[in-house]
């Protein structure tokens, strides 16, 4: 038996297989499988309750069946509630049809916080109050799939499946036993350090800017899966190992949950006007569960808030008007090998974050701009924001991704195609009273966020940022006009140069360079001018090295990248955008600039567009950034068939997955009918 990690990969010849993982499998196993299923009951008219939404879900559990809600309003007081059995939908007419509006009090607490709609496992078992608790103690070779533990008991193989936990105590830290506290002290390895201390300059100790923020305390490690066979004391894991660090002397253990199994959202519209629910949508130990199709506005807390999900799916939704002060669009806290694809985000606090341990996650073909700006600090709209490695963030258009270590360590992630303006206009209110955006990046890793993966990405925005990478590691309002801000110092966190030189910046189009930068040696395409002799490519790293490349820069005859590290081929609902759509070897990018003075009250100067009429009072140079960029599905879908305007201002939109996408939500229409006869005369 090999390691998944032995057989070839798309990232392969360009990753170490040490830094990488098989991310094709991300999201709900063998796809959202609701297309085919048929609709339990009669229609729920407009107006019903949501006991009347629960009871229909409740007597259609575990049949691989929708429930549909007809077109219409349905005004509720309370909070929508799955049956634990699962394998049931609940499905809209279409998110510009059905329309779920939140009152104001009367919603349950799903776990964490009150929801509108609630989808809980008949477990317990969380962070904190574990179930199952056993020791581990073999099988920690990176890509393996079978270990060996202390008890099997309560874990189950057959739908709905146990989700199992595996972690160990961070760097520094052990523990005498797995159900015992770890103890040490989190003093940086000067290689991966796992960690979510709160940093403290004396010894230098910690990384963190606050700490952890969950009760798994100093077992911020974590990969989550589910077992397919059970022989004695060994397992086989349904998803192998994700770390290349397990280790006996760091106490790996594992534990379980019960899962709720095959539910899914579709095709409607929730809103949150009236504040009554802290979420709109809650998952609890989740599994294959998905959300497809919807629109949500005016989510207090968050709008898909998912806590310990696996395999989960959120596509082809709309999220926008987030109002409160941490209110994102989609959160998880504890999460593996979960897919967020092809949704669009406007005027939310936070696009997607990652606010606890994560692994093997796919954020790919998102479109996400207007965050609004506080204090001229420009919000990272895609966030790792606790201990979190591993995560794919793919083809997405936003100003920035952020690892902003406020509870812990972001390592060996891996961003490919995707395109970071560094910058947001702040000409028609998005920044309050302020006039400029500072701390404008394309991406920002912070102290110990090392061992990235940074790979044909197009960064940065002509005639604003002026450096492309700071030698200081400061960024801010002082020093905003940096395209990669490497291993920046972050108060009470110091400058780390551990970051850029373990990580990997291969192929990448940035608009001050003005050329894509094959930065290996000196074999490699502009090696003396564009790299200045310097490589970026960390080979001499004392712990995972990446070799050379041998893919991406053809001036040199090598092979061509591919189109994508998880997708085999051009997706169904991609429609007639080219694939790929961005990267060094894109020409002619359907994407250009709007033209005028940057931040000018009533225009769009200097944000992405694809047709002048985008440019309200200016026109589009195009294309810009080197022809590399053309629109994803997401962003042509606001841009041209929502009509949305190209800095994220403005209203609420009207949405449907079909129009965008051609189908990537599915019908409600009438079912073929059955059991018919054909007589032949």
């Amino acid at each position: 038996m090999y390691p998944a990690v032995a057989h070839a990969q798309a990232w392969s010849g360009i990753i170490n297989s040490t830094r990488a993982t098989n991310w094709s499998t991300a999201g709900v196993v063998g796809g959202i499988p609701s297309g085919s299923w048929a609709q339990c009951g009669s229609t729920i008219a407009a107006g019903s309750s949501a006991a009347t939404i629960t009871a229909a879900l409740a007597s259609c559990a575990g049949q691989n069946k929708y429930v549909l809600l007809g077109p219409g309003t349905f005004n509720l007081s309370g909070t929508i509630s799955f049956p634990s059995a699962g394998h049931v939908v609940l499905r809209g007419s279409g998110a510009n049809n059905t329309f779920l509006v939140g009152g104001s009090s009367g919603f349950s607490g799903c776990v964490l916080h009150s929801a509108i709609i609630c989808a809980l496992s008949p477990s317990g078992s969380a962070f904190g109050n574990p179930v199952g608790v056993s020791g581990w103690t073999a099988g920690y070779t990176q890509g393996s799939n079978q270990i060996t533990v202390g008890s099997t008991s309560g874990i189950r193989t057959s739908d709905p499946p146990t989700i199992i936990f595996l972690e160990q105590c961070e760097t520094g830290y052990t523990a005498s036993s797995p159900t015992a506290a770890c103890t040490g002290s989190a003093v940086d390895n000067g290689q991966l350090f796992i960690c979510t201390d709160a940093y403290s300059a004396t010894g230098r100790t910690g990384c963190s800017t606050s700490g952890t923020a969950n009760q798994n305390a100093h077992r911020g490690q974590l990969e989550m899966t589910t077992a397919t066979n059970l022989a004695g004391s060994v397992l086989t894991l349904a998803d192998p190992l994700v770390y290349p660090n397990w280790a006996t002397g760091q106490t790996p253990r594992i534990w379980s949950a019960q899962s709720i199994s095959t539910v899914g959202v579709e095709n409607l519209a929730i809103d949150n006007t009236a504040n009554g629910a802290n979420d709109l949508i809650q998952f609890f130990n989740a599994y294959n569960f998905w959300v497809r199709g919807c629109k949500f506005s005016h989510y207090a807390f968050w709008a898909v808030e998912t806590f310990q999900g696996l395999h989960g799916t959120i596509t082809d939704n709309y999220f926008t008007d987030s109002t409160g002060v941490d209110s994102y669009g989609v959160r998880f806290e504890g999460a593996g090998h979960n897919l967020i694809q092809n949704n669009i985000f406007t005027r939310s606090l936070s696009a997607i974050v990652f606010d606890g341990p994560s692994s093997g996650d796919v954020i790919a073909y998102n479109f996400a701009i207007n965050s609004g700006l506080h204090n001229n600090f420009m919000k990272g709209l895609f966030f790792e924001h606790d201990m979190n490695a591993y995560d794919l963030f793919e083809g997405n258009v936003t100003p920035v991704q952020w690892n902003d270590s406020n509870h812990g360590t972001a390592v060996m992630l891996t961003r490919y195609r995707n395109f970071f303006s560094g910058w947001g206009s702040c000409a028609n209110g998005q920044c309050g009273s302020n006039t400029f955006d500072g701390w404008t990046n394309s991406f920002v890793d912070l102290y110990a966020d090392r061992y990235q993966n940074n790979v044909a990405n197009v960064l940065g925005t002509p005639g604003y940022h002026t450096i492309y990478k700071s030698s200081s590691g400061s960024f801010g309002s002082g020093n905003g006009t940096v395209v990669v801000p490497a291993g920046t110092a972050y108060s009470p966190l110091p400058q780390d140069n551990l970051v850029p030189s373990t990580s990997m910046y291969w192929g990448n189009y940035d608009v001050v360079s003005a050329e894509v930068r094959w930065c290996g040696n000196s074999s490699d395409t502009g090696w003396s001018t564009t790299c200045a002799t310097t490589s970026e490519v960390p080979t001499g790293a004392s712990t995972y090295p990446n070799p050379l490349p041998t893919k991406g820069d053809t001036g040199i005859g090598q092979g061509s990248l591919p189109a994508s590290f998880y997708l085999s081929s051009q997706p169904s609902w991609w429609g007639s955008t080219p694939w790929p759509a961005i990267g060094p070897d894109v020409t002619n990018g359907n994407v250009g600039q709007c033209s005028g003075t940057l931040n000018t009250a009533g225009e769009y100067a200097g944000v992405a567009a694809t047709s002048s009429s985008q440019c309200t009072g200016t026109s589009l140079t195009k294309p810009a950034w080197g022809g590399h960029l053309n629109a994803i599905p997401a962003m042509a879908c606001y841009l041209t068939a929502m009509g949305g305007k190209p800095d994220g201002t403005g209203t609420i939109l009207g949405f449907d997955a079909n129009t965008c996408y051609g189908g990537a939500s599915t019908s409600s229409g009438l079912q073929p009918p059955t059991n018919l006869i054909v007589v032949v005369n």
